[in-house]
């Protein structure tokens, strides 16, 4: 599949995870995001040298493997400088980190060891902030916008945002009711500032470029609450331990978990709705005979 128009020298390549293609002067070409593993990299680089461009730098929203699988295959054979925020670039840089989060830090089992959660490493050559950077003549401003990871950041070129995960696709909600998150308020909080940020189209990480989002952000602010407001009902009724509640939640909301990784990806997400709970005060974290319980805040 070819890369797609989405505004004058922007297009992008749709699959698991968007590829994001801006076209510079004397065919130079940035990208934002770079896939899913080798495969991917490799299909960007051949359908780079179909149209005569030469990769000069990738951009990163986040760490996650499916957005950065392809960094370390593009950079091998193009040389591309790649762009990334702090906290992701450590990850983007060592894997590792990322992996033994997600199994509680500690090695992580063999089914995790798969593009998603264990891309190969690539070197960073600069850490984004929320300066404009420079790239072969294009102005990249990029937009920290945290929650779905912990220094998440869009791209703003050419009156196009790249949003990387922090907003949810129609599609993405309705196959993930518990959409990942690294903090509730964080996430909230960027949800609440794309609002004002106004441009012609909007780049997600998975799903169609959109020209209007007012109603996207409304329905992933709903999805969190939705979430937020099953674990404290649940938990108002009995203490319960995180795996109990777990099961509850997805059995509520109607999640068929079907294999390993998807468990890791639902799994994490579940506390960062207990640690936003735990620090408003509403839920209280117990230990009661050896188990660690979660349950209702006498104040709340």
């Amino acid at each position: 599949m070819p890369f797609i128009p989405v505004l004058n020298r922007v297009s992008y390549l749709p699959g698991p995870a968007n590829i994001g293609l801006v076209q510079t002067d004397g065919n130079g070409a940035l990208l934002i995001d770079s896939g899913a593993g080798k495969r991917a990299g490799r299909q960007v680089l051949e359908l780079l040298e179909q149209r005569h461009l030469r990769l000069l730098a990738i951009f990163n929203t986040h760490g996650h493997g499916d957005h950065i699988g392809g960094n370390a295959y593009l950079v091998a054979h193009t040389h591309a400088r790649v762009f990334a925020p702090l906290h992701d670039g450590i990850v983007i840089q060592y894997p590792i980190w990322g992996t033994m989060c997600t199994f509680s830090g500690v090695e992580p089992i063999r089914e995790l060891a798969t593009p998603r959660f264990d891309p190969e490493p690539c070197a960073i050559d600069e850490t984004v902030t929320e300066a404009s950077v420079e790239a072969g003549g294009v102005t990249v401003q990029p937009l920290p916008l945290p929650g779905h990871t912990a220094s998440h950041t869009g791209y703003l070129i050419d009156d196009v945002l790249f949003t990387g995960d922090i907003l949810a696709g129609e599609q993405e909600l309705g196959n993930a009711p518990i959409s990942y998150a690294y903090s509730i308020p964080q996430r909230l909080d960027s949800l609440n500032r794309l609002r004002n940020i106004r441009c012609s189209r909007y780049v997600l990480g998975h799903g169609h470029p959109e020209d209007d989002i007012a109603s996207l952000i409304d329905r992933n602010l709903a999805h969190i609450e939705r979430v937020l407001e099953l674990i404290t009902t649940l938990v108002a009724t009995s203490p319960l331990e995180t795996s109990t509640l777990f099961d509850a939640v997805v059995e509520r909301l109607g999640i068929t978990i079907r294999n390993i990784r998807e468990y890791y990806t639902i799994y994490p997400a579940l506390h960062a709705y207990l640690t936003h709970l735990c620090h408003l005060g509403s839920i209280v974290p117990v230990i009661q005979q050896n188990r660690l319980l979660w349950c209702k805040s006498e104040g709340s």
